[in-house]
């Protein structure tokens, strides 16, 4: 179902709802069960008693003004914020009757383990704030078209879909009141895209901080907690990939794949690269190489 109408609240109202049907497969580790989007529906509010509903419940908003009941108290949420409630879970929450939100918005069972899913269900509700930029509503949009004109073999991209929508909001998102801001983990993203890009370069620690304007020390501790591993680490895995890219498609030596992959001595990146890869770079050539 699919609605459009101007509703007199200065905008179009745009009401989406979608109902799947249960998959021929039973064993994607991800499905959506009923989905939509809602804009400019100021009679957008829900109650659920615990036990009501069975299955995982995540919103995301893109506009607008709402509110969400968090551990008894209400909790505005606005523009770049979501909640997730897990199955069986109490739930209260609506748009503002004035500002009323954009909110995308799918039910879905899944297998997965993933730290959002898991402090779901922990903590019987996690609210969060979520970079908008991300994609995330382009995703959203995928599956409206596929739920639209729905077919059986829709059902793998649907999951598909929905596993990257959990993983993409694994990645840039952040518990609503949490200390680090949205746009730090921005400025530490695009620091470690700029480290890959250029991993061939002689990066100290100090000149990778240098690139979000955090101190060696800030950036250290920041990098840890948003990438999930150090610089330093992250800086010799991105040297491994090129290296092996190097490695399967020129002629280059080994020598001249060490050099331009960021490592200065040959020796040391030969061990490296034993050790990540099990084998050294001649005979990772030599099964891989075209």
């Amino acid at each position: 179902m699919r609605l459009c109408n101007d509703n007199g609240y200065g905008g179009i109202a745009i009401r989406q709802h979608y109902v799947l049907p249960a998959p021929a497969y039973s064993s994607y580790v991800c499905y959506p069960e009923l989905l939509g989007q809602y804009n400019q529906f100021p009679q957008h509010a829900e109650r659920r008693e615990e036990g009501f509903l069975g299955s995982y419940n995540l919103h995301l908003i893109f506009g607008g003004e709402g509110y969400v009941f968090q551990g008894g108290e209400r909790t505005a949420m606005g523009k770049g914020t979501g909640f997730l409630y897990p199955r069986g879970a109490y739930q209260q929450y609506g748009s503002d009757p004035l500002q009323p939100w954009d909110v995308r918005w799918v039910h879905f069972t899944t297998g997965l383990s993933l730290p959002l899913l898991e402090t779901a269900d922990h903590t019987r509700g996690y609210f969060f704030s979520f970079d908008p930029s991300a994609g995330l509503d382009s995703l959203f949009d995928q599956m409206y078209q596929l739920s639209a004109a729905y077919e059986t073999r829709n059902e793998p991209r649907l999951s598909a879909l929905l596993y990257e929508i959990l993983v993409t909001l694994l990645q840039n998102s952040q518990p609503l009141h949490s200390p680090v801001p949205q746009e730090t983990r921005q400025s530490i993203r695009s620091a470690a895209d700029i480290i890959h890009g250029e991993c061939g370069k002689p990066w100290t620690l100090e000149s990778m901080a240098r690139l979000s304007g955090y101190s060696s020390y800030h950036f250290l501790r920041l990098f840890r907690e948003i990438m999930g591993k150090t610089p330093s680490r992250y800086l010799t895995e991105c040297r491994l990939a090129r290296a092996k890219l190097l490695l399967v498609s020129t002629e280059l030596s080994v020598a001249e794949v060490a050099r331009s992959s960021g490592f200065m001595q040959s020796s040391y990146f030969i061990k490296v690269f034993r050790q990540a890869e099990g084998l050294p770079p001649n005979q990772y050539r030599r099964a891989f190489g075209s």
